[in-house]
């Protein structure tokens, strides 16, 4: 086996390890890292919870004085600043590790190559790029939040064969099967924040938690109401704080007394500027939600919210469960803009697809 083909191997087993880490790192990335010695691995280590330990120091622990003089394969450039915890490039080199091998450079304005630039100052060999692309495939939501200060935004959406999002009556419940239904709860789980609008709170009352069997999470993820005007009553599941953290975000159009029946359910409620047509700015929503470290933001509606950011292009990841029934011309759709030419349509590339018993899943993504 060729030195790039052994490299590339080991780099394969930081991202399995990388994966572990997935639903609780945020709003750190989740980071795997692997320490070998002679062709064969003497640690492994993946993110911890924020405040908790990094990929590298954990399996820096896990070869223990082993490390010495070992290479170590990561698929984040090491951090070298001070955050909640030490500088990972100051562990490494501690240790004594001859080289660092990194799948991609950090686009977080306190590393941007200087983690790397540590450890080779350090006369310690670094290599980057090696299985980039296979890294990039699970830190894609971090990356593309990091570099343009917005979440990664997943809209998901459940629809039938005719591509109705509901019926004329606005009833949704339940377009796909259980099984689909599950697998949208691990979508949830992947989410610092689940948005939706006005009117889907109004009419479908939902909780937006996950609840899957084999998750566990350490929190839940924030629920988000986009209400502009101050329609959504301040009652049912989704301001029942106990089962997860609210956010409203509203305008000056919604009134006083609505705001406080809100915050006096323990919701938090932030008013931010108006577009000319009297809706919350979806942008500069966006970039508050970055701002608290959400990475990545599941949409699950409704329509006029869904048409809006896929207007605006906000949209990254088009998530559609489709299920066996026809709802016929007057359901709702799925983007309600009119597109007078298939010239001016929006183009998607397939992602992914998943079968789930009667129902299946496609995800597409869109250019933004």
């Amino acid at each position: 086996m060729k030195n790039s083909e052994i490299h590339h191997t080991f780099m394969l087993e930081a991202i399995a390890e990388s994966w572990k880490a997935r639903l609780h790192a945020p709003p750190n990335p989740w980071v795997g890292c692997v320490i070998v010695k002679d062709q064969k691995i003497i640690g492994k280590g993946y993110t911890y919870p924020s405040g908790q330990a990094h990929a590298e120091i954990n399996a820096l622990k896990s070869a223990s004085e082993n490390a010495k003089g070992a290479s170590l394969y990561v698929t984040l450039e090491p951090c070298s600043h001070h955050g909640k915890t030490p500088p990972c490039t100051e562990a490494i080199i501690r240790a004594g590790i001859l080289n660092v091998y990194v799948a991609l450079k950090d686009p977080d304005s306190r590393v941007r190559g200087q983690g790397i630039q540590k450890l080779r100052e350090a006369g310690i060999h670094v290599k980057v790029g090696i299985g980039e692309k296979e890294a990039k495939v699970v830190l894609t939501p971090y990356l593309y939040q990091r570099e343009s200060q917005i979440p990664y935004t997943v809209l998901k959406i459940a629809t039938s064969v005719d591509g109705r999002t509901a019926a004329v009556d606005g009833t949704s419940q339940w377009l796909t099967s259980s099984e689909a239904r599950l697998d949208a709860h691990l979508q949830r789980a992947y989410s610092q924040a689940v948005v939706i609008g006005s009117g889907t709170a109004t009419i479908d009352s939902p909780q937006l938690t996950v609840r899957h069997p084999t998750i566990h999470l350490f929190q839940q993820p924030q629920r988000i109401l986009i209400d502009s005007s101050g329609k959504t009553p301040a009652t049912g599941l989704l301001f029942d704080q106990k089962l997860a953290p609210t956010l409203v975000l509203t305008t000056k159009a919604s009134s006083i007394t609505r705001q406080n029946e809100w915050l006096k359910t323990g919701a938090e409620v932030i008013v931010i500027s108006a577009t000319k047509n009297g809706h919350v700015n979806l942008r500069e929503a966006w970039q508050l939600l970055a701002k608290r470290g959400i990475i990545q933001v599941l949409v699950e509606g409704g329509s006029t919210l869904q048409s809006a950011l896929l207007e605006i292009g906000l949209v990254n990841c088009l998530s559609v469960y489709t299920g066996p029934l026809l709802i016929g011309k007057s359901g709702l759709p799925l983007f309600s803009k009119e597109i007078p030419t298939l010239k001016k349509a929006k183009l998607l590339k397939i992602q992914n697809i998943k079968q789930f018993d009667n129902s299946f899943r496609v995800d597409y993504l869109l250019k933004v």
